[in-house]
């Protein structure tokens, strides 16, 4: 009982651990860009694709971090937002359909490459295919408000 009560105490303040290491330096990015007014740069620059998907042009930043860097940091930020009332729900169900199927294109497209995928082919289809299924939803979610 005390091992199992051991272990489990070890596994939970690893995990904490493991989501401080992540958390903190988006946290740390995320006011460092707000300061710098980086957030508005990176909107004007990159603003097409969420005002393309029907979202507020605060979803940019979340969105190009998950499509760049991967879905957990998109995700850590996505929260953030969502705590500090940046993002509505909207916005939110939106940037996770897109980033579930279009992530880490750096990371995850490499590790294709080197399994011999084409690059070519997977880049471009994850990235279509995200913004169709996406576009979808967004277009069901706008029927469905005025049906209501």
């Amino acid at each position: 009982m005390v091992l199992y009560l051991s272990e489990a105490l070890t596994a939970s303040f690893s995990t904490i651990l493991q989501l401080a290491i992540i958390l903190i330096p988006i946290m740390i990015l995320l006011e460092y860009a707000k300061h710098f007014q980086l957030l508005e740069k990176l909107t004007s620059i990159l603003g097409w694709l969420p005002r393309s998907l029907s979202m507020s042009p605060q979803a940019a930043f979340p969105l190009i971090v998950g499509i760049f860097i991967g879905v957990t940091y998109g995700a850590a930020i996505i929260i953030e937002y969502s705590r500090q009332g940046t993002l509505n729900k909207r916005d939110m169900l939106l940037c996770g359909v897109f980033l579930a199927i279009n992530h880490s294109i750096i990371e995850d497209n490499l590790l294709l490459a080197a399994l011999g995928a084409n690059l070519l082919i997977i880049l471009p289809l994850r990235f279509v295919m995200a913004y169709l299924i996406t576009r979808s939803v967004s277009f069901y979610l706008d029927q469905k408000v005025k049906t209501v």
